[in-house]
């Protein structure tokens, strides 16, 4: 093992996904990375056989000599932001990657691909890279993102919706300084990487090397929509202030296009109370 590589630590939250993380944990352990990898896995106390799962894979697969593993399951549900921020908090690798418990890598070479690029270009923060979408709800597969090429992420880019997912990255931890409210921010991997802009370049990649799966059933009702806009809401007004106001107009149309959503929904679903709540928000913020 060549332990000049810097480690790596790789940050998995997971919640249910006892029919999911054996896949997450083939996908971390397969990786061909020579360095030591701290791999976190952090169990919010699920109320399915997650735990059980866990304990039985690592003892029936042990883990290379390179991997230090760190397993928890919460005694109490600490809630899918303040597990996502104990985990980080947790990690000690010069670099960590991401990867949530119902995802999963595919491709053996992602980490050491990444690291190598972040090891050569100390100017960028992060670097992210393509994936495959598994749409459970449809039976259906896509690659997530068109962008063929190689090319730089800007904030605006992250802030209006970003072409990468979450499992895909791989960032400096010495750029990780988290505001103090960072829990109470709906989407706090989109702030994460919002952070990450400001304080080094993104760089994304074409490489397919991983499965993002989804598996919610989407927002099949209008109050679901009307929540959803609702936690749109929250999250760019908190963002829009920690960024000093620069992008408000991006920020406002996040809002209101949601908010636009939502009331084309609940017409349609026949929540006509909701239908008025999302139309006012939608004129506040279109204005």
């Amino acid at each position: 093992m060549n332990m000049e590589l810097p480690k790596v630590s790789v940050v998995t939250i997971t919640y249910g996904h006892e029919k999911y993380i054996t896949e997450t944990l083939d996908g971390v352990l397969m990786q061909q990375y020579e360095g030591p990898i701290e791999f976190i896995i952090a169990n919010d106390n699920s109320p399915d056989a997650t735990d059980e799962v866990v304990k039985k894979y690592f003892l029936e697969n042990p883990a290379p000599s390179n991997f230090e593993i760190k397993y928890t399951k919460h005694e109490t549900n600490k809630g899918m932001m303040p597990n996502f921020i104990w985990a980080l908090e947790q990690a000690t690798g010069k670099y960590i990657a991401l990867c949530e418990g119902d995802d999963y890598w595919t491709d053996p070479q992602k980490l050491q691909r990444q690291v190598d690029f972040l090891e050569k270009n100390t100017d960028y923060s992060m670097v992210a890279e393509n994936s495959k979408v598994l749409d459970e709800r449809h039976n259906t597969s896509y690659v997530f993102s068109d962008k063929l090429n190689s090319c730089d992420v800007s904030i605006e880019e992250i802030i209006i919706g970003r072409k990468f997912h979450t499992a895909s990255v791989l960032f400096r931890n010495e750029n990780v300084k988290l505001p103090a409210n960072y829990g109470e921010y709906p989407f706090g991997d989109t702030l994460l990487f919002a952070l990450l802009a400001k304080t080094g370049k993104i760089k994304y990649e074409p490489n397919i090397s991983l499965v993002y799966r989804r598996n919610d059933g989407g927002a099949s009702t209008g109050k679901d929509r009307y929540l959803w806009a609702q936690n749109v809401e929250k999250f760019n007004l908190l963002l829009n202030e920690y960024l000093d106001g620069k992008f408000k107009q991006i920020h406002w149309r996040n809002i209101y296009l949601n908010y636009y959503s939502g009331l084309k929904w609940s017409v349609k679903t026949g929540h006509i109370g909701l239908a008025c709540k999302s139309l006012y928000k939608f004129l506040q913020y279109k204005k």
